[in-house]
């Protein structure tokens, strides 16, 4: 009997949470999905005097900076409350992180520029908390966890010598192939060894969180990714041989978007 009362009290909060869900979707207009776009300026949250130092000398300074990325993908916004939905994207996530690597070899300049790129296919699921100002224009503020596996990444590495040609090199990261080439020459492609080892994970884990105004269909907003998860694959235990050290992405988007 007890557990007849419980299961029958469960089947009507069940349904009382559909009915309200069902009457605040009607009030807002029902499920909507759009597409979003954003230019991102991205990092890896990586140490610059921790990185590989790449010239091999004692007086190399190195600099990381902001990569200047993007992110396409559809959303689909549904509404619980009406001051209280879920925003669900699905987006293809450029990210990565630019280093700058300096020094001299006796009097003679050098210069390393390694752009690191790593291509996601991201799903954020966020609670999203609407701030109504009519019935066409809203506040939107968005905060919940992202799930990211990465597809595809590559590094490219132009170095500069001071009276000679730039070489130019790209490594792809999850293949372990890569090309080499003097300014004017073709491409030297080298396989990988039997021993290559991925240098990033494949998936990432993080706190996605933002603000946008929407007037009518269209939407202008900011948000920033916050990669928790460590996505340096080399073991902690090879620091000292490996240079190794913690990388986090770290991403902001300055967002464009369109309900249908």
């Amino acid at each position: 009997m007890k557990k007849f009362l419980v299961s029958a009290l469960m089947l009507l909060a069940t349904l009382s949470a559909s009915a309200q869900l069902i009457s605040a979707a009607r009030d807002n207009d029902g499920v909507k999905f759009g597409v979003r776009g954003s230019f991102a300026l991205s990092n890896m949250n990586q140490e610059a005097n921790a990185s590989v130092n790449l010239l091999n000398l004692a007086d190399a300074t190195v600099t990381t900076k902001q990569l200047p990325a993007f992110a396409v993908g559809f959303a689909m916004n549904l509404p619980v409350l009406e001051s209280f939905h879920f925003n669900i994207e699905l987006k293809y996530a450029m990210k990565g992180q630019k280093t700058v690597e300096k020094g001299k070899v006796l009097t003679i300049n050098h210069e390393v520029v390694s752009l690191q790129r790593l291509g996601y296919l991201e799903l954020p699921i966020q609670p999203q908390f609407r701030l109504n100002f009519s019935e066409s224009s809203h506040l939107n503020v968005n905060v919940g966890p992202y799930l990211a596996l990465a597809l595809h990444g590559h590094v490219k590495t132009k170095t500069h010598v001071e009276g000679k040609d730039d070489e130019i090199s790209k490594f792809y990261t999850f293949t372990g192939k890569s090309f080499k080439r003097v300014d004017g020459e073709s491409r030297n492609w080298k396989d990988p060894d039997d021993g290559y080892k991925d240098p990033y994970s494949r998936l990432d884990v993080g706190l996605a969180f933002g603000v946008d105004y929407q007037i009518e269909n269209f939407h202008v907003g900011v948000s920033y990714d916050l990669g928790l998860k460590d996505i340096n694959a080399f073991a902690k235990d090879m620091n000292d041989e490996a240079g190794y050290t913690p990388i986090k992405n770290r991403t902001a988007l300055f967002t464009l978007g369109f309900d249908f």
